[in-house]
């Protein structure tokens, strides 16, 4: 269950887009959304009255992520910033990599974190719900097989997107 102020924490794309649907199926909308930069990021901003970016935790090359140290310092600064800025009392999670430092230093100060595993995880866990899972309130998956690899806190509600 999400407690309100809550923000919604995702990456841009595809993941943004699921969060988008998530939201219309909402009642209440976030206090903020925080994401990576993208084109679609300037539509958002007309729509929600906080959208805040993160930068990218990783570069891409083609398919090839390469680990960027700058980047990555850059990347944990500015969660951690915009998570003590925001004080949110949940987080609704979706998304890659991008989304986990935020998660983390929003639970440290108190949140409530809520991970939507990726529709395309049917049998495996994804890298991010497993760095999430030790701090999730829920996990909620998309395909019954998933209860059975994570355990306890997951949470089959049929498709959510």
């Amino acid at each position: 269950m999400v407690i309100k102020p809550f923000v919604v924490v995702t990456d841009r794309g595809g993941h943004l887009h699921n969060a988008l649907k998530l939201m219309e199926q909402m009642a209440d909308k976030p206090a903020a959304i925080v994401t990576t930069h993208g084109p679609d990021i300037d539509s958002l901003k007309k729509s929600y009255a906080q959208v805040f970016e993160v930068p990218y935790l990783f570069r891409w090359f083609g398919k090839t992520r390469v680990f960027n140290p700058v980047g990555a310092i850059k990347h944990l600064w500015v969660s951690a910033r915009l998570a003590w800025k925001l004080r949110p009392r949940s987080v609704v999670s979706l998304g890659a990599s991008n989304v986990v430092c935020f998660c983390y230093f929003a639970r440290i100060l108190g949140a409530k974190v809520i991970h939507v595993e990726c529709m395309n995880q049917v049998t495996t866990k994804s890298v991010t719900g497993k760095l999430l899972y030790p701090i999730c309130s829920e996990l909620l998956v998309q395909w019954p097989e998933l209860l059975q690899v994570y355990g306890p806190k997951a949470r089959y509600e049929g498709w959510v997107l």
